[in-house]
């Protein structure tokens, strides 16, 4: 369980300090905007010195590209998602989103690992 104890915000960026209880683990998170289709995020935990950074970019409403890197598990990745992320699956019962996710371990490349996930909502009538 993560404390939030205050957030900044602005337009642009916000900086969210937090503790985990009961282990008293102190970690940020800075989110940044950096125009309205990318944004940036870091995370830092002082207790492990283990970060996390993830970069997304919105192409349009049904593409995006996200990529990051896991200090914890030494993972650098890349995912591209096509079909409307946030939709509503009422609004349009019969659609599909679909990832492909490249996973890069730092440590040894040749184990690098292509995912594919499809998640379809299929209504009865």
């Amino acid at each position: 369980m993560a404390l939030t104890v205050f957030k900044l915000q602005d337009r642009l960026m916000s900086f969210i300090p937090s503790i985990s209880i009961p282990s008293n683990a102190v970690s940020f998170a800075f989110k940044r905007r950096l125009t309205p289709r990318d944004k940036l995020s870091y995370w830092y935990k002082l207790d492990s010195n283990n970060w996390s950074a993830v970069y997304k970019h919105k192409y349009e409403k049904n593409f995006k590209f996200r990529a990051g890197y896991d200090s914890q598990v030494r993972l650098g990745w890349a995912s591209i998602w096509v079909g409307d992320e946030n939709g509503k699956a009422r609004e349009a019962p019969m659609k599909m989103k679909v990832q492909f996710m490249l996973q890069v371990p730092q440590d040894d490349v040749t184990s690098s690992t292509l995912m594919f996930r499809c998640k379809k909502r299929w209504d009865i009538l």
